[in-house]
């Protein structure tokens, strides 16, 4: 899966990607803000993709200008009680504090929100790492009880609702500085680079809400 949207592409992660984030996510300015901060290897890597390369987890990696800047998700989906856990992390320094991830996570959450029709997500952050609180704040995030016995982090929540209030302001000025104020919609969707393995794997048996644009697409789109 492929989303293009204000200049900026989000791509389901592939295998031939994971090194690369395993480089950066090992990295002392990346780890250092996670929860996870033990040295991850080729083989932990390669287990960790197998175990989320599925339909209950979206890995996107962000692609700006051309170029591999950084991975955000939504993980552990649940598409009963429609919640799922989101995250994001920029490695390439020349764009973190500018409005690119700011965007992508904009993607992100309309994709949460508009396309899949969740109800809500959650964010897990440090409790020393104020400036990625105040930034989920931003996004319309609010302190929420602990999800899991996790020590030393702070549980955010951003609901749905809150979330669509939040962008009828927000989409006029984001439609200021980049042309574009539409919301989210399968017209930023490619399937191009999905196998037809890809597509029984990680868009298959989904919530017919969900399922029915993707056939819609790919019937719309086979043989292009």
């Amino acid at each position: 899966m492929i989303i293009r949207k204000y200049g900026i592409t989000i791509s389901r992660l592939k295998e031939k990607d994971i090194e690369l984030v395993r480089q950066m996510r090992n990295s002392p300015e990346i780890q250092r803000n996670m929860y996870y901060r033990q040295h991850i290897t080729k083989t932990m890597q390669k287990k960790w993709f197998k175990s989320i390369n599925n339909k209950e987890n979206g890995y996107f990696i962000i692609e700006y200008k051309g170029k591999k800047i950084g991975l955000i998700h939504g993980k552990d989906n649940d598409y009963e009680k429609r919640t799922s856990e989101g995250g994001i992390f920029i490695w390439d320094k020349t764009h973190i504090g500018t409005s690119v991830p700011a965007l992508a996570s904009l993607i992100m959450d309309d994709y949460t929100f508009i396309i899949i029709n969740f109800n809500a997500t959650y964010a897990k952050v440090l409790k020393e790492n104020k400036t990625t609180i105040e930034y989920n704040k931003l996004m319309g995030y609010v302190p929420c009880p602990p999800v899991n016995d996790d020590r030393g982090v702070q549980w955010m929540i951003l609901t749905r609702e809150n979330y669509l209030k939040r962008m009828r302001l927000l989409r006029i000025a984001v439609a200021k500085t980049t042309g574009d104020g539409e919301p989210l919609s399968f017209k930023n969707f490619d399937f191009s680079d999905d196998s037809p393995e890809d597509m029984r794997r990680l868009y298959s048996g989904l919530p017919p809400d969900i399922q029915k644009p993707i056939d819609d697409w790919v019937a719309a789109n086979r043989g292009k």
